[in-house]
C-alpha cells in the first residue's frame, strides 16, 4: 500500500508496512502494563506484516505524531479461522464475515475513547465494503471491550476457548438484522461461567453490561422461549 493510499481522518489514519515497528513498539508496551496476561493475546509478527498490506485493515490512531492505539480488521474468507465456521454458515455468506481484533491502546491514554473511535470508524468502513457480519473475540473480563462494542448493536452470542486455551466471548454484529428488545431476560455476574454455558445452551445472547458491587453482570436474552 503506498502513501497514497493512507486515509486521514483528524487523528485518525489507515496504515501501511512502514508503521511496523511502531505497531510492535506499542503492543510491548500495553503487554508489559496488562493486569491479566490471559486479556491480550499476541499475534506474531508476520501476522501484522500481512495485515499492513492489505487496505483498510490496520487503523492507527496519532497523537503528537506518535502512535497511541490501533485496532486490525481481518477478512477470513473460507480460511479456517473465519469465526463464521462456528455458525454453520454457508460458504457465500463466510464470505460476508469480517473480523476485528487485536487492538491495543497505549495505558497513558485509556480514558480518551480511543478505542471507541477507532472501531467506529472501522465498522463504518466494513459497511461500506458490502459486508454483513462482523465477529470479535473478547476476554469475559475485558469490561470498557465489551461495552463499547454492545453499545454500537454487537451481541455476545457464544462463550469459547480460542488462542491456545484462553476464554473468550464471541460477540457478533449482523448489518442486516436491526437489534430488537428481547422478550425475556435474565443476568448473571460475568465471572459465573457455568451459568453463562447453560444460558447460552438455551439460546440467549448477552446484550447489555451493567455494574455491580463486584464487577459487572451479562443481561442475556431470547426472543422466545418454547416450553
Amino acid at each position: 500500500m503506498s502513501d497514497t493510499n493512507v486515509v486521514e481522518i483528524d487523528d485518525i489514519k489507515f496504515l501501511n508496512e512502514q508503521y511496523l515497528d511502531q505497531i510492535l513498539k506499542l503492543q510491548k508496551i500495553v503487554i508489559e502494563n496488562l493486569s491479566d496476561a490471559a486479556s491480550y493475546y499476541v499475534e506474531p509478527v508476520a501476522f501484522f506484516r500481512k495485515q499492513l498490506t492489505i487496505e483498510n485493515s490496520v487503523i492507527g490512531f496519532f497523537h503528537n505524531n506518535q502512535l497511541v492505539g490501533f485496532n486490525v480488521a481481518t477478512f477470513p474468507g473460507l480460511d479456517d479461522d473465519n469465526i463464521g465456521m462456528g455458525f454453520n454458515f454457508e460458504a457465500s455468506e463466510l464470505l460476508q464475515v469480517a473480523q476485528i481484533g487485536p487492538a491495543a491502546v497505549h495505558p497513558d491514554y485509556r480514558n480518551e475513547k480511543i478505542f471507541s473511535k477507532l472501531a467506529k470508524e472501522h465498522i463504518k468502513v466494513i459497511e461500506k465494503l458490502g459486508y454483513k457480519h462482523i465477529f470479535l473475540t473478547v476476554a469475559p473480563n475485558n469490561y470498557p471491550t465489551i461495552k463499547i462494542f454492545i453499545d454500537n448493536g454487537f451481541r455476545i452470542t457464544q462463550l469459547k476457548i480460542k488462542y491456545n486455551n484462553l476464554l473468550r466471548y464471541i460477540l457478533h454484529f449482523d448489518f442486516f438484522n436491526d437489534f430488537k428488545q428481547p422478550k425475556y431476560s435474565v443476568r448473571t455476574p460475568n465471572t459465573d461461567i457455568e451459568s453463562q454455558k447453560f444460558i447460552f445452551n438455551l439460546g440467549f445472547y448477552g446484550y447489555n453490561v451493567l455494574k455491580n458491587d463486584n464487577g459487572f453482570d451479562i443481561v442475556f436474552g431470547h426472543d422466545g422461549i418454547k416450553a
